[in-house]
């Protein structure tokens, strides 16, 4: 072997061992912060929630959702979008943005005068599949209620 192809081999091999070996990389899933849902108390008929939260990871985030717990424990997942155009969908999509839902509960039926509370927690993924553990951001959740309807009154006695 020339000294050439011998001073190449050793560039390689002190470039491949200067950049970790090759393998390793982002391990680490998107940031999510400020959680918001609203309103955080709808009428019993139901209506809308907008979910909105700040997403970012530096490799680029690939998806988001919310994930809604019904008061019956059943959970539901929701797309959340970036919100702005085109273009600033295309800019920021690489290092993440607000993203956005919309939510519709049913109407509260109850005849216990009792509201029904719903949680959300959003999760995403980036670019190198690292994606938020489960149950999501905030661990606790954010909680949103339908209120009962208002009880009938009291049928008079004669």
């Amino acid at each position: 072997m020339g000294r050439w192809a011998k001073s190449m081999v050793v560039v390689l091999l002190l470039a491949i061992v200067g950049c970790g070996g090759g393998g390793g990389g982002d391990k680490t899933p998107p940031s999510i912060s400020d959680v918001q849902v609203n309103p955080a108390s709808l009428r019993f008929s139901g209506g809308k929630v907008t979910i909105t939260a700040q997403v970012s990871d530096s490799s680029g985030v690939a998806r988001v959702w919310a994930e809604v717990e019904k008061p019956s424990g059943e959970r539901v997942e929701v797309t959340m979008n970036l919100l702005g155009g085109e273009r600033t969908k295309v800019m920021m999509n690489l290092a993440g943005g607000i993203y956005q839902c919309e939510f519709e509960p049913s109407p509260n039926i109850r005849n216990d005068g009792q509201a029904e509370t719903y949680k959300v927690w959003v999760r995403a993924r980036d670019t190198k599949g690292n994606e938020t553990p489960a149950p999501g951001f905030p661990v606790e959740g954010v909680s949103f209620t339908v209120q009962a309807p208002s009880k009938p009154p009291e049928q008079p006695t004669f």
